[in-house]
């Protein structure tokens, strides 16, 4: 089985759309069983209405709410509460083009623990703006000074992951918001799980409609300070 989460906030605008995109997708290219999980961090627009029409209309599309918000705590508890083999997550904008999916599943399927979408490997078609690529070089600068980290792109929306990390990393993960995949692969190379990063074609605004709620200098504020704090908690 393969589970797709895609986490939702206010995403009424999109949802529909971007979703069936995805369910036809699968349904055209994955021989195996899968799910397509809209985990939702409590939406008070017509979210949860449209997905729970979506749910009802096609069997392997799943609602699952939350009282609460966070990014992290929407595919962490969507990942705990739906059982597979394969677990995957992406952004809910689809800024990471869906020809990468079955680049994901092969790669757990070959005996990698965590497959990551990176936007800077050599093979990659990226679309962004100057601005956030500095902002991405920078963060990725950090993160190799202060842990070593290996991988190139942490923060990339677009990853998959066993059964094992669900059992053995999931847990340990403090973060619950924009932090939580790039802690899970802090911690996962620190432990010396296999990691292996694939090309991705990335459009940044890929949904026109779909506004940011969230600014970019509070997201790489808040970057910063769960860097510090798991580099404080882990010397």
């Amino acid at each position: 089985m393969v589970s797709i989460v895609i986490p939702v906030f206010n995403e009424a605008l999109v949802l529909e759309k971007n979703i069936l995109q995805v369910f036809d997708f699968c349904h055209e290219h994955f021989s195996d069983a899968w799910q397509l999980i809209i985990s939702d961090n409590n939406s008070s627009d017509a979210t949860p209405s449209i997905a729970r029409r979506l749910s009802s209309a096609h069997s392997p599309i799943k609602y699952f709410h939350l009282p609460e918000t966070g990014k992290g705590r929407a595919v962490l508890a969507a990942w705990q509460n739906f059982p597979s083999d394969i677990y995957i997550f992406m952004d809910a904008d689809l800024s990471v083009g869906l020809e990468s999916l079955p680049a994901l599943v092969a790669g757990i399927k070959s005996g990698v623990d965590i497959v990551v979408g990176s936007r800077f490997l050599s093979s990659s078609v990226v679309h962004r703006s100057l601005g956030r690529r500095f902002i991405s070089n920078f963060l990725r600068l950090v993160l190799k000074i202060i842990f070593g980290l290996k991988v190139k792109d942490a923060p990339c929306g677009f990853k998959a992951v066993n059964q094992k990390v669900v059992d053995e990393i999931i847990p340990h993960i403090q973060n619950q918001t924009w932090f939580f995949d790039t802690e899970l692969l802090i911690l996962a190379e620190k432990q010396g799980y296999k990691i292996k990063e694939i090309p991705v074609r990335w459009q940044e605004n890929a949904s026109p409609k779909r506004k940011s709620r969230v600014s970019l200098f509070t997201v790489i504020k808040e970057y910063l300070k769960n860097i510090y704090r798991l580099y404080v908690s882990h010397n």
